[in-house]
């Protein structure tokens, strides 16, 4: 089985982030599962950082068309799942109606587990505006009512970042926010985005005070092995209703060749 896992981080900005996950997806994945990473071009975000840019509609419709790209990459290079490593879930919905092979998306995936471990749940993520868009996210999943309001922790895209290999500073504001959660009713902890997520994950912290702390990179590889397990079995997704109806494929050609987008797919992933 292999699976390309898409992240939304440029892989030049911070390379322990992309080895770590490597490193860690080897463990993870059951035996004979290839993961590849693909990051979003070098330069997308200019001097900013990625959750700077993402939190405006605009710009995250922007980098999804890169997911886009690369679902179809996946689909065309044989890949058995595209993975969205995104917390959001960007472009989830478009990748499932765009290609056959099996797409999975963070959030969805660590949300889904975390109503299996738990009654309700509290996803705490960093940068303001991002809080806002998970709650509209748990909404369009229908999760609202095994939610509670996304919290965002008092820390930055360079915190976090740091965190990945020096985690105490980021520990702490995670911590507070987290033991606020789990007075509020929160039984299960989901560390936002993967960056964030990355960083708790790799320090060790797998429960706060009895509440398990899920771990996006594990429960998106996860999730896709299920999906390529069932897709094997001839249990794929729907092709009913507007939201997963598949364009002809001479429509696609015509639309990526108008928009020049094929010469975004030829990158071969770093790690």
């Amino acid at each position: 089985m292999r699976i390309l896992f898409q992240s939304l981080i440029e892989m030049g900005r911070t390379p322990a982030y992309f080895s770590g996950m490597q490193e860690r997806a080897e463990k993870i994945a059951r035996p004979g599962v290839q993961v590849d990473f693909v990051g979003m071009p070098e330069g997308l975000y200019g001097g900013s950082v990625p959750s700077e840019v993402l939190k405006y509609p605009y710009m995250a419709n922007m980098a999804e068309q890169f997911i886009l790209d690369n679902a179809l990459r996946a689909e065309a290079e044989g890949y058995d799942v595209f993975a969205i490593g995104s917390v959001q879930d960007p472009a989830l919905e478009q990748a499932r109606a765009l290609v056959d092979i099996p797409v999975v998306g963070y959030g969805e995936s660590a949300m889904h587990i975390a109503c299996s471990l738990s009654s309700k749940f509290a996803v705490l993520v960093f940068q303001e505006g991002f809080d806002q868009m998970m709650d509209l996210r748990i909404r369009r999943l229908g999760l609202s009512e095994r939610a509670l309001p996304t919290a965002l922790i008092e820390a930055d895209f360079n915190l976090v970042g740091s965190g990945l290999t020096h985690a105490e500073p980021l520990l702490e504001p995670f911590m507070r926010a987290a033991r606020c959660a789990i007075q509020q009713g929160a039984e299960a902890i989901i560390p936002g985005q993967l960056y964030l997520s990355e960083a708790i994950v790799r320090a060790g912290v797998t429960r706060i005070d009895d509440a398990p702390i899920v771990d996006g990179l594990s429960a998106n590889l996860k999730m896709a092995e299920i999906m390529a397990d069932l897709k094997a079995l001839g249990i794929g997704v729907t092709r009913r209703g507007y939201q997963h109806a598949r364009p002809p494929a001479e429509m696609i050609a015509h639309a990526r060749r108008i928009q020049k987008r094929d010469e975004h797919i030829r990158r071969p992933p770093t790690f």
